[in-house]
């Protein structure tokens, strides 16, 4: 249930820098974002397929080129919820927000970031809690 309880409320925070969001709810956000990329990226490899097997397909090329723009439009629609949950994932811990700009980095801020997705919330409330829109 927690599954995907978390991916709806990711959607429903589309562009929610307030507020805080426990740990479950980024992995189990980051895990159907993986999935779904997973099977995204792998439709748009059939064209590949279809010409190692030697397929002449004109549905091929149109399937490839319809899972091509609905790959970049899932990946351009995530961006602004993701970093959203960054960094209220960032005040579950009582880390200001800004700290995910250390994500701008190239592969070390990207660790980085996972790293700090991994590390507990601060217990009981903090100054993020009674924040509101």
């Amino acid at each position: 249930m927690h599954l995907f309880f978390a991916y709806k409320l990711f959607w429903l925070n589309y562009a929610e820098f307030k507020g805080r969001s426990v740990r479950w709810e980024f992995w189990f956000v980051l895990l159907w974002h993986i999935a779904i990329f997973s099977i995204l990226h792998g439709v748009t490899q059939l064209g590949s397929i279809f010409d190692l097997l030697g397929f002449d397909s004109h549905v091929g090329i149109i399937v490839v080129a319809v899972a091509n723009g609905l790959l970049m439009g899932y990946e351009l629609a995530i961006i602004v919820p993701l970093i959203a949950l960054i960094v209220r994932r960032l005040h579950d811990m009582d880390v200001t927000g800004w700290v995910a700009l250390v994500g701008l980095i190239p592969a070390i801020g990207q660790g980085l970031i996972l790293l700090l997705m991994c590390a507990k919330s601060s217990p009981g409330p903090n100054k993020y809690d009674n924040e509101k829109n």
